[in-house]
């Protein structure tokens, strides 16, 4: 009877050691997360779509104020006065918690496009790296313009 009550005792003691709270340490993607000095920017804004990128293994989410809204829904290219876009691209990684799922990694990027006068007069920064410092480098921002106007709203099913 004795040895019974030591073997459970000893496996019930394994069994309090073995277990441990691990979700605090993983709950939170501090690695995709936007620095203090970015959040003011996309507050208030809405997500316009999302799209992902397999062969640059990136993912990257288009955020924008309900006038850019109604720009992209009425179909049109031209920026009007209040517009604002902001894209986020992330590298991708593998999700520690469950197997095969792929989340956002390393933030790359962050492009904000605001319309600031009367006519087709805006505003394009481009932030890189992890400081998320200024790119000085205006080459193919042309490009990076014209594909953020084109981009389409994603079609959600309403409840």
């Amino acid at each position: 009877m004795k040895t019974i009550l030591y073997f459970t005792a000893i496996i019930s003691f394994f069994f309090l050691l073995g277990c441990s709270d691990k979700t605090n340490e993983n709950a939170l993607n501090k690695e995709a997360s936007l620095p203090d000095n970015m959040l003011d920017k996309v507050s208030g804004l809405e997500v316009i779509n999302s799209s992902i990128n397999n062969k640059k293994h990136t993912t990257a989410l288009l955020y924008g104020n309900q006038i850019a809204i109604e720009r992209i829904e009425t179909n049109s290219s031209h920026l009007q006065k209040g517009e604002k876009l902001i894209c986020i691209t992330w590298h991708q990684k593998p999700d520690p918690n469950w197997i095969g799922a792929i989340i956002p990694g390393k933030l790359l990027s962050i492009e904000i496009l605001e319309s600031v006068g009367e006519k087709e007069d805006f505003k394009y920064q481009k932030f890189e790296e992890n400081t998320m410092i200024l790119q000085k480098d205006t080459l193919g921002n042309s490009h990076r313009i014209g594909l953020l106007l084109n981009q389409k709203r994603a079609i959600v099913p309403e409840l």
